[in-house]
């Protein structure tokens, strides 16, 4: 399952480092992420992970470092796979 996740980290050097270390180590697969600075002393950052476990466990272990202000997590989305060779056929008149 993919899950989003906004976390709002302080502006210390190394958060965004040390909450990408996390999510790794505790097995999420990283797919995307965003980062943007909101305020000078803060930053917002958007991932997307991939895990067969629970997202709420992810954004719990999030909620414990020094460095996390707020974590939001979206509802999970199933992984959409695509078949390779298959694709809709259109014609044109």
């Amino acid at each position: 399952m993919n899950h989003t996740l906004t976390i709002q980290l302080s502006g210390s050097e190394g958060a965004v480092i040390r909450a990408l270390g996390l999510i790794e180590r505790r097995g999420f697969s990283l797919d995307k992420c965003t980062v943007g600075e909101v305020e000078n002393s803060c930053r917002s950052m958007k991932v997307t992970v991939s895990s067969s476990r629970p997202g709420e466990l992810l954004k719990r272990q999030l909620e414990r470092l020094h460095d996390v202000l707020n974590v939001e997590l979206k509802p999970a989305t199933a992984i959409k796979r695509r078949i390779p060779g298959i694709r809709p056929v259109t014609r044109s008149i």
